[in-house]
C-alpha cells in the first residue's frame, strides 16, 4: 500500500523545508471547514485538499487499494470518521501548521477507514492478510526511512513541527490496523521499543501507542458482529444513574443554558434529570426533546456514560423518550453514526461536565 500524502512530507510536495512550505496568507484563506473536520465522511478532507492543492497531482496517485474497493459489498457497512487509538499531537499556533496537523490528522483517518471498508468487502482471507500486512509493512518502512533520513532534513521550525506529527499519525494508522484485524498479522503487533528504538532511532518516548478511543469499541464491535440490542430483560427499565443527583441537575442545567441542551417549550431539566435517576421508568414517563446537535448529544452521553450503569445510545433508543431537535425518534444509529470527538461547543462542554 502506499501511503502516498505521508510520504510527500519527507519525499514529496508537502516537505516542510521547500522554500515554498511556510504560506500563511494562502493557508489562512483556504483551509476549510470540511478540511479541518468534515461532518459525514472523512472524504469531506479529501475533497477538501484537492481544491486546495489542486495544482500537486502527484498527492493524489493510486494507493493500491482501488482493486479491493471494486469488489462487491457485504451487509458489514461503517464510515471511520474520527481516530481509533488516542495520541498526544502539538495544537498548531501558525495557519501553515494548521495545515499540516489537520492534513496528517485526517489522512490517518481516511486510510483506515479505506482499509476497513476493503477488509469488509467480498474478498477472501488471503486478500485481507495481504491488504493489512502490507499495511503494516508499509508503515513500519516509512518509520524506517524517516529514521534512517532524519539526519538530513533541513531543520527550520516548521520541520520540527510536523515531522513528530507525522510520525505519530502513521503510529497511529499502524496500530489501528493492529488492533482492528489481529487475526490477520502474520507477527506480534508493534511495541515503542521496535518503533522508536529500531525503527525511528529516536528515545523511546513515555507515551501510551495503544489506547483506544470510543470509535474504535463501535468499529471493533460491528467487526465482532456484536448486536448491542440484545441485553437481559428486566421487568424494570432503568439507566441506572449512579452519581450525586444534585450536581447532575446542577450540570444539565449549565449545558441547558450555554449550549441549548433541551427545547424548553417542550422538555425541563427537571423532567430530564427524572428520566436519568428514575429507578423504574414507566410508560407515561415525560418525553426529552433536545435542543441541540444530535452531534452535540452524542458526545454528551459519551462522556455521562461513567456515571451510569445503563446509559448508551442503546438504551436510549429502547426508552423511547428521546427526540432529535428536528422532533425525529432518537435511534441508536443516529447516535453512532454522528458520534464526533470534536463536536460545536466542545470546550464549553468539557468545562462543564467536568462539574459532574
Amino acid at each position: 500500500m502506499e501511503l502516498t500524502i505521508f510520504k510527500s512530507i519527507i519525499y514529496g510536495d508537502l516537505k516542510p523545508w521547500a522554500s515554498d512550505a511556510v504560506n500563511e496568507k494562502f493557508y489562512r484563506q483556504n483551509l476549510s471547514a470540511k478540511f479541518i473536520q468534515p461532518k459525514q465522511t472523512i472524504n469531506e478532507y479529501y475533497k477538501a485538499l484537492k481544491e486546495i492543492h489542486k495544482n500537486k497531482p502527484n498527492l493524489f496517485k493510486e494507493d493500491g487499494l482501488e482493486i479491493y474497493l471494486l469488489q462487491a459489498d457485504t451487509d458489514i457497512s461503517h464510515d471511520i470518521l474520527n481516530p481509533l487509538v488516542e495520541t498526544q499531537l502539538a495544537e498548531p499556533t501558525t495557519a501553515t501548521q494548521r495545515f499540516y496537523h489537520f492534513l496528517l490528522l485526517n489522512e490517518a483517518t481516511r486510510l483506515s477507514d479505506r482499509v476497513f471498508k476493503c477488509v469488509n468487502k467480498d474478498i477472501g482471507e488471503i486478500q485481507k492478510k495481504e491488504i493489512v500486512q502490507n499495511v503494516v509493512k508499509s508503515c513500519k518502512d516509512l518509520l524506517l526511512r524517516i529514521g534512517t533520513d532524519q539526519d538530513s532534513f533541513t531543520q527550520t521550525d516548521l520541520t520540527a513541527y510536523v515531522i513528530p506529527q507525522l510520525i505519530t499519525n502513521v503510529i497511529r494508522f499502524l496500530k489501528e490496523t493492529e488492533k482492528l484485524y489481529p487475526q490477520f498479522l502474520s507477527e506480534l503487533p508493534s511495541n515503542k521499543n521496535e518503533l522508536y528504538g529500531e525503527l525511528l532511532q529516536q528515545p523511546i518516548p513515555d507515551i501510551e501507542i495503544d489506547k483506544t478511543t470510543p470509535e474504535f469499541a463501535t468499529v471493533n464491535n460491528i467487526l465482532l458482529g456484536v448486536d448491542d440490542y440484545k441485553f437481559e430483560k428486566d421487568t424494570r427499565f432503568s439507566f441506572g444513574f449512579n452519581g450525586d443527583e444534585t450536581k447532575l441537575k446542577s450540570t444539565l442545567s449549565a449545558l441547558n443554558i450555554n449550549m441549548e441542551l433541551l427545547n424548553e417549550d417542550k422538555t425541563t431539566v427537571e423532567q430530564l434529570v427524572s428520566v436519568l435517576t428514575s429507578k423504574d421508568l414507566k410508560i407515561g414517563a415525560p418525553q426529552i426533546h433536545l435542543g441541540c446537535e444530535t452531534t452535540q448529544f452524542s458526545y454528551i452521553v459519551s462522556k455521562l456514560e461513567q456515571h451510569f450503569s445503563n446509559f448508551n445510545p442503546t438504551t436510549i433508543e429502547q426508552s423511547n423518550l428521546f427526540y432529535s431537535k428536528k422532533g425525529t425518534d432518537l435511534k441508536r444509529n443516529n447516535l453512532y453514526k454522528n458520534k464526533n470527538n470534536y463536536p460545536k461547543e466542545q470546550g464549553t462542554i468539557d468545562d462543564i461536565l467536568r462539574q459532574l
